[in-house]
């Protein structure tokens, strides 16, 4: 069993520059989880090749990247079409290996991107969806990463944990992040007791239990003290990572909600 004041914060921050990591070092955050780096075509090389360095002077480690996706980019696994899969491959594999040389540790990836999902093409997108997360896989390896599946909410591919167990049944070296404002279909003890061991990450941020909110924690319907106490008997060891628009809030204060949680 885990014990969640061992367990470090930090948040996703999307573009990723010194400037931010100064800023995430200065809210007290030990990590971040990052898109991509801020910077245009003419710097982003120059950009990726210091973010190591950046990441020590600063002592805020790169935790995570979250691979990009959305229709308007053409990046989905669970789609057979070549034109979606080959820039997908092109690009996650390029931002693997980036992230992995700025000191990542964990790819985090959707399963879909379109939706409402049809009955009648699950099957055939969940079967894509292995196929490519197979090739994904891999690069990961070689890259010394763990490719993590996110749940995700509504028809979207992995949101139950059933599912995202039939993922895993056929690519055992599959990992979860669990983005706790995502579940739907069921509540989380019963997630976490079926995915526990697999959980490498998080994506910490409250809701209304009617759909994804992305509410700052404490501002929506989760049960922070019994998520925690069931996060530890799962012996998770991964950061508390928040995923959050804090309206009105600031860095700092992902910081201090943090460790009110943890005396919950």
């Amino acid at each position: 069993m885990t014990d969640r004041n061992a367990w470090k914060t930090g948040l996703s921050i999307g573009l990723v520059g010194r400037a931010a990591l100064e800023k995430a070092a200065d809210a007290g955050l030990d990590l971040v989880e990052i898109f991509g780096v801020d910077g245009d075509r003419h710097t982003e090389d120059g950009i990726w090749k210091s973010l190591a360095g950046w990441s020590k002077e600063t002592g805020v480690d790169i935790w995570s990247i979250h691979l990009p996706f959305g229709d308007a980019i053409k990046c989905d696994v669970s789609q057979w079409d070549p034109v979606w899969w080959n820039k997908a491959k092109r690009e996650y594999t390029r931002l693997i290996c980036r992230a992995s040389e700025a000191g990542a540790k964990v790819a985090v990836l959707h399963g879909s991107v379109l939706e409402p999902i049809p009955r009648h093409v699950r099957e055939s997108m969940k079967r894509c969806a292995v196929d490519h997360m197979g090739i994904l896989l891999e690069v990961c390896r070689e890259n010394g990463m763990t490719l993590a599946l996110e749940d995700l909410p509504r028809t979207c591919l992995g949101n139950t944990s059933d599912e995202i167990l039939e993922f895993i049944g056929q690519l055992p070296d599959l990992r979860v992040c669990f983005d706790v404002n995502h579940l739907l279909q069921e509540d989380h003890t019963s997630f976490i007791e079926k995915l526990g061991k697999y959980i490498v990450t998080t994506h910490i941020s409250d809701y209304d239990f009617v759909d994804e909110k992305h509410w700052f924690p404490m501002d929506g319907k989760i049960d922070w003290k019994k998520l925690q106490e069931d996060l530890e008997r799962a012996d998770y060891s991964g950061p508390f990572l928040y995923e959050t628009m804090p309206y009105g809030k600031t860095w700092a204060d992902v910081r201090k909600n943090f460790e009110m949680l943890k005396k919950l």
